[in-house]
């Protein structure tokens, strides 16, 4: 347990002399998007699929919604399964794999990876991919990007949602559901991250009894997400934070794009224009074409109300 806790203070350290952080400020904008999430009340929600959907019925049911979203995203959808980019693994270890899309550096070429698991999940996670590689630009890793490629998926997936509801598809609010479960966890573990880097800068030191205070700073509920948190950053050896920042940004976004949606149909533009031009935008341009104020370094206050409001009414409206 001593080398644990000793691998979680290195870990800290390296993650502070890496991104040369000073205090609380450099991670005000993600510590409040994440206590956003956390705040919200867990509810029993279903997380059990209780129907079989063959490839072709999930292949037919995503042609079907993007032909009604938009029909170049259902020609751009028949375009990457003829050109090869989509690959459907129906092997039988496929279900615990994650579905990805990337661009191979090697072999000069897009992959949209979907691990088929025969339920509603490979509509969703076809969806999510699909979106992902509409915005990927493939000559340069672009920041804006990657801070919101997740929102423009995700809110693919909400879309979706409500198209398989309105026809009456079984199992169409589990993958959701769990998309929720998962930005809770996410949420909790960048919390959780931050906490050690800020326990840090009191002294310049983290220590075993500084490690316990945090643990024992929050909810006996948490307890299975801090022990697999800890089990992550040990194994690792390394902080966590960085690789689910995009995933609590994203989830807030997706609602508040979402919402913008729901209170005027046209503004579902505002997704078509973002996936075709987000390479082109700087990080604060994405926030003005979203109508979301901001200062030199944080978001404002009535953003942060927005995008709480609107992340409220979703969970709460399912």
């Amino acid at each position: 347990m001593t080398k644990d806790f000793e691998i979680i203070s290195d870990a800290t350290k390296d993650y502070i002399l890496c991104s040369k952080a000073k205090g609380y400020n450099d991670f005000k904008l993600i510590s409040t998007l994440s206590n956003i999430i956390m705040n919200e009340d867990d509810k029993n929600r279903n997380y059990k699929y209780t129907k079989k959907y063959l490839l072709k019925e999930n292949d037919k049911l995503v042609t079907n919604f993007l032909e009604k979203l938009n029909p170049f995203y259902r020609e751009y959808y028949e375009t990457r399964k003829e050109d090869g980019t989509i690959i459907f693994d129906n092997n039988k270890d496929a279900y615990d794999k994650c579905a990805f899309s990337e661009y191979d550096d090697i072999y000069k070429k897009r992959i949209i990876y979907i691990p088929v698991r025969s339920t509603i999940e490979d509509s969703f996670s076809i969806v999510h991919e699909l979106f992902h590689d509409i915005n990927l630009y493939e000559k340069l890793k672009n920041v804006t990007r990657m801070f919101y490629t997740e929102g423009l998926s995700l809110l693919g997936e909400m879309l979706l949602e409500d198209y398989l509801v309105e026809n009456n598809i079984k199992d169409a609010k589990i993958p959701m559901n769990y998309s929720l479960y998962c930005a809770k966890s996410k949420a909790i573990e960048t919390d959780f991250n931050i906490n050690l880097i800020l326990k840090y800068f009191e002294d310049n030191y983290i220590d075993s009894g500084k490690i316990i205070e945090i643990i024992e700073s929050y909810p006996y509920n948490y307890a299975s997400d801090l022990s697999e948190i800890l089990s992550k950053i040990i194994n690792n050896e390394e902080l966590t934070i960085d690789n689910e920042q995009p995933y609590i940004l994203g989830t807030l976004i997706a609602t508040y794009m979402y919402d913008r949606i729901k209170n005027n149909k046209n503004n579902i533009n505002e997704l078509f224009e973002l996936n075709q031009e987000l390479k082109n935008y700087e990080f604060e341009q994405v926030l003005d074409y979203l109508e979301l104020d901001y200062n030199n370094v944080d978001l404002n206050d009535e953003t942060y109300k927005k995008l709480e409001n609107c992340y409220k009414k979703y969970v709460k409206n399912r």
